[in-house]
């Protein structure tokens, strides 16, 4: 604790240096972890080659399952897509059917008006 301390870095804790300590002299201590002073997150991976093959075996395993299930959404939305363009496609058809009825319908009343204002034309300016 004593070390010179620069002025752009802080002194160490108490705490630190005991931790520095143990580090060098007994890295196999669990004594910090043990009065809380050093996370149990800093966990040494002391697996075999056989059981880190397997780990990577699982991990390419799932990560293979991800892909195919995004492979399938990828399909599901290209048919959801073509479906949706031929759902308009129709609409689009009804439409243009619908517009042409009712062109006929509205051809069909302007003729029957124009016969209609013929047989009255005669009538029209006699008094009866």
């Amino acid at each position: 604790m004593e070390q010179d301390v620069l002025e752009s870095e802080e002194p160490k804790s108490v705490a630190a240096v005991v931790a520095d300590i143990l580090t060098k002299e007994c890295p196999s201590s669990r004594f910090l972890q043990n009065v809380g002073l050093e996370s149990t997150s800093k966990k040494k991976f002391n697996r075999s080659a056989s059981a880190l093959d397997a780990h990577v075996q699982e991990l390419e395993y799932k990560l293979e399952k991800e892909r195919q299930a995004a492979e399938l959404m990828r399909e599901e939305l290209v048919e959801a897509k073509k479906k949706l363009e031929e759902a308009d496609a129709a609409r689009a058809a009804e439409y243009q059917l619908l517009l042409k009825r009712v062109e006929d319908t509205d051809a069909r009343a302007k003729a029957s008006d124009a016969k209609f204002a013929r047989l009255i034309d005669p009538f029209e300016g006699k008094i009866v």
